[in-house]
Formats: structure tokens, sequence, C-alpha cells
């Protein structure tokens, strides 16, 4: 009778230990990252590369002329 008492204290202390995860489990560490707050910026200029992509873009869809094309070029370029 003492034997089942015993037995069963054992594995009652073993499962609370199991659960509560005092024996064992995961062994590495969990790292909790930092939450960043990103705040919005005011939106910047096309660059040039991109303004000459459009304007040819523009030209290749037949939005604009040659005409307006080479204008428009001339005028990113500075020329």
């Amino acid at each position: 009778m003492h034997v089942k008492r015993i037995c069963a204290l054992v594995l009652l202390f073993t499962m609370g230990f199991y659960l509560a995860g005092c024996c064992g489990g995961s062994s590495k560490e969990r790292v909790i990252e930092k939450e960043t707050v990103v705040t919005p910026t005011e939106p910047t200029a096309p660059t040039l590369a991109k303004q000459l992509e459009d304007l040819n873009e523009a030209y290749r869809k037949g939005l604009i002329t040659s005409e307006e094309y080479n204008a428009g070029k001339r005028k990113l370029l500075g020329q």
C-alpha cells in the first residue's frame, strides 16, 4: 500500500515539474525583440534616372510625341 502511494506521489511531482517546464524542455533562449516604430517621412523627389525612365515610357506608350519627348529630355538634362 505504501509503495502505491509513493509511486503516485512521485508520478504527481514528476508530472507537475514536467508541466511547469522545470525539468527540461527547450534549451534555446527566447529573444524578445523591441518593437520599432517607423514614422513616415515626406516623399522625396524622383531621381533624374526615374524621371528619364518615366519620360521614355510615356513616349513608348504613345502618350507624348517625339517633340515632347526630346523637349522633356533636354529640360531634365539641363540643355
